[in-house]
């Protein structure tokens, strides 16, 4: 009798577990705790070999994103080849103020146009693109989105095409972490 207790409650509890790829609650989530704990430099792409994280002493000039960021408890990352200025940018911060809306019509004024991202479920998402698409100058030089309460910015030097950013955007996006696994 005491072992099929056992059993059970050890059952019940296991139920009670979820799977922490299951990202249906926001109160989960939480951004990465430093920018070597993400999973970007796993999506570079092989033609930037060696990418690395690069510290940087952010200034951040009142009225940027990377100011809006901050401001939100957020945190910026730089990553890629300094020496050959290839890289990429990626940015995250809680959208619980409403950031995310603020810059939305910001970015609009300056081109930014809305998108829905390849096998992305964002709640909303905007690319700044250079060029036009399919012409061997286009670039894309950076896509804001708004997921599960999180904004996420990630700019690049490499971009080609918003199918070429999607590596980097599904692993900022998995980067978002869950806080009470870690504990």
């Amino acid at each position: 009798m005491k072992r099929i207790a056992i059993v059970l409650t050890a059952l019940l509890f296991l139920s009670g577990c979820s799977n922490t790829n299951d990202m249906e609650s926001s109160e989960k989530l939480a951004i990465p705790k430093d920018c070597e704990a993400t999973k970007i430099l796993e999506a570079f792409p092989e033609e930037v070999p060696n990418a690395r994280y690069v510290p940087t002493e952010w200034e951040p000039a009142e009225g940027t994103d990377l100011w809006s960021v901050y401001n939100a408890g957020g945190i910026a990352c730089t990553y890629g080849i300094q020496e050959a200025e290839v890289g990429a940018t990626v940015m995250w911060a809680s959208d619980k103020n409403g950031v995310f809306s603020e810059r939305a019509a910001i970015w609009k004024e300056d081109g930014h146009k809305e998108i829905d991202l390849p096998g992305l479920e964002e709640d909303q998402a905007y690319v700044l693109t250079q060029g036009n698409e399919g012409d061997e100058e286009f670039i894309v030089w950076g896509v804001n989105l708004l997921i599960k309460g999180y904004w996420i910015q990630v700019n690049a030097t490499f971009f080609g095409s918003v199918e070429e950013a999607m590596p980097i955007i599904n692993a900022a996006v998995e980067s978002l972490s869950f806080p009470e696994m870690e504990e």
